[in-house]
């Protein structure tokens, strides 16, 4: 036999399986690495609902619009509740004098 041949078969299959170890070991740090393409796939479906539900917000302005209602709706209620006390103490007084004349 030459050389060649012994060389191969001694060193062959340790070369072999160093070759398929190292293989292995870059897909395992490649799998750690990078992310799966479904993992992918559901987080894209995930900012798309997110950017949908953010399309049908109300903006800032809108926001900031309708605060400035409802201050000026609770200024308004706070004039009203003014002007109805004295109306609520008539009636109450009314109330009074209709319940002490069915005694």
């Amino acid at each position: 036999m030459d050389e060649f041949s012994i060389w191969m078969k001694t060193w062959w299959p340790i070369f072999w399986a160093a070759l398929l170890s190292a293989v292995q070991i870059g897909q395992v740090l490649l799998t750690k690495t990078y992310a799966k393409k479904e993992d992918v796939q559901g987080i894209s479906e995930k900012v798309n609902q997110l950017e949908a539900k953010i399309e049908v917000m109300p903006t800032q302005g809108q926001v900031t619009d309708l605060l400035i209602e409802l201050e000026s709706a609770r200024g308004e209620m706070k004039e009203l509740r003014a002007q109805i006390q004295p109306i609520q103490h008539l009636s109450r007084l009314l109330l009074e004098q209709r319940l002490k004349d069915d005694k």
